[in-house]
């Protein structure tokens, strides 16, 4: 089956993503554009991956892309 069928992933798959890519919890909020508390609930099957998501991950691990993460951002806006 193609990365491209691949539409949900569980908490431990996407923990599992995250280690492939090469990142830890808090990049990979980074950069999927979320914050670690939301990144913490799907790693806590809170909340559901959105699709694009899911197809991102995915394809990055299928083509073995590595991710550019933003630096953390300090201070307040």
């Amino acid at each position: 089956m193609s990365w491209q069928h691949l539409r949900t992933i569980t908490p431990d798959e996407l923990r599992q993503a995250i280690t492939v890519l090469g990142m830890k919890p808090a990049q990979a909020a980074r950069f999927l554009g979320y914050s670690e508390r939301t990144l913490r609930r799907f790693l806590r099957g809170e909340r559901t991956v959105p699709v694009p998501d899911v197809l991102l991950l995915n394809c990055m691990i299928s083509h073995r892309l590595r991710p550019l993460v933003p630096k953390k951002v300090s201070g307040t806006y």
